[in-house]
């Protein structure tokens, strides 16, 4: 036995002596071949060029050459270049004081102010769209629903078809009404606590999404009122319905006031460079909230290059539509989404003019947090709720909703304990007063001081 692992031990010695005197010659050769050569004969020509075209951009142009189809991009866009990041609180002290740990503020507010029954939120957050077979699975809708109904926010329904089961486990329910064929029964209407009429989205505003027949399980094509061999569509036109008649938004809203006349209607658009000119046609059809979705926003399906490269982001977005409702925010809601993922930069949309915030990618990771290691290494973690014909992994849906329902109950807690640091009772005190600009530019677009003097 000695003898076999000496014999081993000198095999061993002798191997990383070879090694050890290898080594230092191929690493001169490599060294010499690097810098004689042209790079585009060696492998500096691989890293010069990883370096002009960053890794993502390899990697898109590796789908595409080797599909031919469209690269399609579950998450929003990280393209702005300036964001809540460059916004700083104003702490209470001397000149203003904070509260003590144990003063009692107020989270809640409300939307739709001029309704019979305005859309009451126990925090100034609520879960932004995200449809049931078109992006979700039914787990994940059902795990969203359970969380909205015990840390009492809204649940969006997004673009996918009504759930009942849903509705009753949210706390209250946003029923998209848009550019497709279902949910416009007045049954299903008659369950919202808020209308939300739907023209685009920050990572794909206002173009169609055609679904292949058999992409959408027939399950869910019964519940969209759709046969088993139909392609789901949603229109590029929120009138597409009603082609060369005249329509207006005006005339849509006086419709569905009809069908719910008691609750607020709202209106989501994708924020771009007509902003102010799509607001004064919603002001002028009568709409009660107005949501506002930057480049940030995220889908399940968008094509890069109009996640990327339409619209503009949610801190832009935000002070030019405050800017232009000023005078109508007695009677106007004003909700923004796109990019949120954390408690401080919803205070800080809050203190720029925001009366709610939307949240929809941060809320998937909060789900699947406590069940990501079923999917990886072999899955990406969005397989455990990005809606699939044929699912690969199951969400408990339990655990999802307890995972959601700490991550919001965390972010109620630092508002809490943020509104306190400021001095305000209320997140309806939030103010631009409470906030300076760490950049010159960020300072022009908000109207925020400037920290730099």
């Amino acid at each position: 036995m000695i003898s076999v692992v000496g014999g081993a031990l000198i095999v061993v010695g002798l191997t990383l002596a070879g090694i050890a005197a290898f080594v230092p010659a191929l690493v001169r050769r490599a060294i010499q071949v690097l810098l004689t050569r042209p790079m585009s004969d060696t492998l500096a020509e691989l890293y010069l060029s990883l370096r002009s075209t960053p890794p993502v951009d390899f990697l898109y142009s590796s789908l595409r050459a080797a599909t031919g189809d469209m690269v399609i991009r579950p998450m929003g866009s990280a393209r702005p270049a300036h964001g809540f990041d460059d916004l700083a609180f104003v702490p209470a002290q001397l000149a203003r004081r904070p509260l003590e740990a144990d003063e009692p503020v107020d989270l809640a507010v409300r939307l739709g102010p001029r309704a019979a029954r305005p859309l009451a939120l126990s925090m100034p957050v609520y879960l932004s769209g995200m449809a049931y077979g078109l992006a979700l699975t039914r787990e994940a809708r059902l795990a969203l629903a359970t969380a909205s109904g015990r840390a009492r926010i809204p649940l969006n329904s997004g673009q996918g078809p009504f759930l009942e089961e849903e509705r009753r486990r949210a706390d209250t329910y946003v029923l998209q009404f848009g550019r497709w064929s279902w949910n416009r029964d007045p049954h299903i209407l008659r369950q919202a606590d808020m209308v939300e009429v739907q023209v685009g989205q920050g990572a794909m505003p206002g173009n169609a999404v055609v679904a292949t027949p058999t992409e959408v399980a027939p399950d869910i094509k019964r519940l969209m009122g759709l046969a088993p061999d139909a392609r789901p569509i949603i229109h590029a036109n929120l009138f597409w319905d009603h082609p060369g008649d005249g329509i207006s938004l005006r005339d849509l809203v006086a419709r569905l006031r009809d069908i719910v006349p008691d609750i607020p209607i709202a209106l989501k658009l994708g924020a771009g460079q007509d902003l102010e000119r799509d607001l004064d046609v919603a002001l002028e059809a009568g709409i009660d909230v107005v949501v506002v979705d930057g480049t940030e926003g995220a889908t399940g399906n968008a094509p890069i290059t109009l996640s990327d490269h339409f619209g503009i982001p949610t801190l832009m977005a935000l002070g030019r539509a405050v800017r232009h409702l000023a005078g109508v925010r007695d009677r106007v809601s004003l909700a923004v989404s796109g990019g949120f993922r954390e408690p401080g930069d919803i205070l800080k949309a809050l203190a720029l003019g925001a009366d709610a915030v939307g949240i929809g990618t941060i809320a998937m990771f909060a789900l699947a947090h406590r069940q990501i290691t079923t999917a990886v290494p072999l899955y990406p973690p969005t397989d455990l709720v990005f809606y699939r014909a044929r699912p690969r992994i199951p969400l408990d849906v339990a655990d999802a909703a307890q995972g959601l329902v700490n991550f919001l109950e965390s972010c109620r807690t630092e508002m809490a304990i943020a509104l306190r640091t400021l001095g305000h009772r209320s997140v309806r005190e939030l103010s631009p007063r409470d906030l300076c600009a760490l950049d010159p530019e960020v300072a022009h677009w908000t109207g925020v001081v400037y920290a730099g003097g």
